[in-house]
């Protein structure tokens, strides 16, 4: 049992790993809704850090009145209010992100208000005395620990690796700046710092990409069909969800497609479970090719399929399902047996009303499937 224990914290820590590096290097390559959660998941956190930050902020104001020099004292005490107030304003900013770009926007303000923090800090202490008080000067020199504050806390970002760097790139470009202006930036102690910070760097990045591997790989076992590699059913109805409000919003028509693979049963029976398995992921990568990008579509159950289509009226939509439908007759998957076997899909198609709810609008579209089924199959739907 601990062998069996020690196998899966392995795979939990290093699954990132195994991860297509495409996936890890950009989000250009994440699907639209792990993106949307990754977004609310950053922003969260941001939240929460920015709070802790703004209130070390203020704890240390004592310390800054007994140890530094009266000349530096209330410069650095306005800055620090300034600090602690932008601090705030991230963690009290907004209802939750959803939006990757947002969410971006936000890391980036994160990090530019200790960096505005540290320049300041610099150019205030740069000329400071520090006489023989030891304390005193720990303190001054406590505020160049700034950079490697703000690429440790990087790390408990999931980032992908060009957002990690891209990041860290900004703390090193701030730090080297302000060296250039007020130290001697090629001192042994600077190109010291400058290794040490790299260091910390690489090490704060390799984290968050490690995060984003691992937040990856759960994602997707909570939310991933496993035979298909679509969505799951409570995703696309999340989705529908926040589709509905958001067609409302935007006065915009909104679709929702149901699909249902025609005899499956006997394909099961005459083929096998494997053969049918086949089928379903053919028929799940049909969907990928045909639908749009901004359209998610789900595994609703069984041999059942769902489509939610934004910004579609029923008559662009029935376009859609037809060219699905002529997809899927020309598609022959080889059996166990080598035999070819073929398939075809009844699709039910409604559109969204205004006293609709998720309920009505789901149940309007089923009718319509059964319909299509009823009336021979391999049929397209529509509700008017």
């Amino acid at each position: 049992m601990d062998d069996a224990l020690a196998a899966r914290q392995r795979g939990g820590w290093m699954s990132f790993l195994h991860m297509p590096p495409r996936e890890l290097l950009t989000a250009a390559h994440h699907s639209r809704d792990f993106t949307g959660s990754r977004a609310a998941y950053i922003f969260y956190r941001q939240r929460i850090v920015s709070l802790v930050f703004a209130l070390l902020a203020l704890a240390w104001i004592p310390v800054d009145w007994l140890f530094l020099p009266e000349g530096a004292f209330l410069p650095i005490l306005a800055c620090r209010l300034l600090f602690a107030a932008a601090f705030l304003s991230l963690a009290f900013c907004g209802e939750r992100a959803t939006s990757l770009r947002i969410a971006r926007l936000l890391l980036g303000a994160f990090i530019l208000i200790p960096a505005c923090l540290f320049v300041a800090s610099q150019a205030i202490l740069a000329g400071t005395s520090l006489g023989a008080d030891p304390e005193t000067a720990a303190v001054v020199s406590g505020y160049g620990y700034l950079p490697y504050v703000m690429v440790t806390v990087m790390a408990i970002f999931p980032l992908t690796l060009l957002e990690g760097a891209g990041y860290a790139l900004v703390t090193g470009i701030v730090y080297l700046l302000a060296q250039a202006v007020f130290n001697d930036i090629v001192s042994i102690r600077v190109i010291g710092e400058i290794w040490l910070l790299g260091l910390i760097a690489a090490v704060a990045v390799w984290v968050e990409v490690a995060q984003l591997g691992m937040l990856l790989r759960l994602y997707r076992e909570a939310t991933r069909d496993h035979l298909t590699g679509l969505v799951n059913r409570r995703v696309v109805a999340d989705q529908l969800v926040a589709e509905i409000e958001r067609a409302r919003e935007q006065d915009e028509p909104l679709s929702v497609l149901l699909f249902d693979l025609d005899l499956f049963k006997r394909i099961n029976d005459t083929h096998g479970h494997l053969a049918g398995d086949e089928v379903l992921r053919r028929f799940a990568g049909i969907l990928d090719e045909k639908l749009l990008e901004d359209t998610l579509p789900g595994r609703y159950g069984g041999e059942e399929f769902i489509a939610v289509l934004p910004r579609r009226d029923t008559a662009s939509a029935r376009e859609i399902v037809e060219c699905i439908a002529e997809a899927t007759r020309r598609t022959a998957v080889t059996g166990s047996d080598g035999e070819t076997i073929r398939f075809t899909t009844s699709i039910g198609v409604t559109e969204l009303q205004d006293d609709d709810t998720v309920d009505s609008l789901l149940g309007r579209v089923d009718d319509r499937l059964y319909d299509a089924k009823a009336q021979g199959r391999d049929l397209v739907a529509v509700a008017v």
